[in-house]
C-alpha cells in the first residue's frame, strides 16, 4: 500500500514539475512577445510622406499580427488524442497563416511607393529584403513542405525556430519603424 502512494506522489510531483516549467516558459514568451508589439503610443506620421506613414503605421499592426500564433499554441501536458491535435494545429495554421497574409501585405506597400520614397528609405539603410527572407524562410510559416496535408496525427511546430524568427523580424520590424519614425525629410515640416 505503501508504494502506492509513494509511485502517486511521484507521479502528481512530475506533473507538477513540467506543468510550472511549462507556465513559466509560456509566460516568458508572452511578455517578451507583448514587449516586442507593444509600441510607444501613437507616433506622429505627419512629417511622413502619406506612403511612408501608411508603412510606419502598417509595421505596428505587423507586429501585433506575428505575436498571435505563439501565443495561442501551448504544448500538452499529457499526451493527446489525434483530434485534439489536429485541432491545435488548425487554430495554429489560421494564426500563422494571418500572421503571413500581414506581413505580404505590407511588404506590397513597398511596391506602392514612388521612386522618390523609395531612394529616402534606402538612404536610410531600410530595406525589405530582410522581411521577404522571414516571409520564404523554411519552417516557419509552414509545418510541413505539402500544403495539402492531411495526416490523423499533424506534426506540431517547432516552437523554438517559429519563436526565433518572429521575434528576430519583429525587432527588425520596430528598428524599421523608430528609424523612419525619427528621420526628417523636409527639415522644415515636424
Amino acid at each position: 500500500m505503501s508504494w502506492a502512494i509513494t509511485v502517486s506522489a511521484g507521479v502528481t510531483a512530475v506533473a507538477a514539475a513540467r506543468w510550472w516549467s511549462r507556465e513559466r516558459e509560456r509566460d516568458a514568451r508572452r511578455q517578451e512577445l507583448l514587449a516586442l508589439s507593444e509600441g510607444d503610443g501613437d507616433p506622429s506620421v505627419a512629417h511622413l510622406s502619406r506612403g511612408l506613414g501608411e508603412l510606419a503605421r502598417q509595421a505596428r499592426v505587423v507586429r501585433h499580427a506575428l505575436a498571435t500564433p505563439l501565443s495561442c499554441w501551448d504544448n500538452p501536458l499529457a499526451p493527446e488524442t489525434p483530434w485534439g491535435r489536429r485541432a491545435r494545429c488548425d487554430a495554429y495554421d489560421r494564426a500563422i497563416g494571418e500572421a503571413r497574409r500581414a506581413l505580404w501585405e505590407w511588404l506590397l506597400l513597398f511596391r506602392r511607393l514612388d521612386e522618390r520614397e523609395r531612394l529616402f528609405l534606402l538612404g536610410l539603410g531600410l530595406s525589405p529584403a530582410p522581411f521577404y527572407a522571414a516571409l520564404f524562410r523554411p519552417g516557419v510559416f509552414d509545418r510541413s513542405d505539402d500544403l495539402w496535408e492531411e495526416v490523423l496525427y499533424p506534426e506540431a511546430p517547432d516552437l523554438a525556430h517559429v519563436f526565433a524568427e518572429l521575434r528576430r523580424t519583429m525587432i527588425a520590424l520596430r528598428t524599421f519603424e523608430s528609424t523612419l519614425l525619427a528621420r526628417v525629410a523636409d527639415p522644415y515640416r515636424r
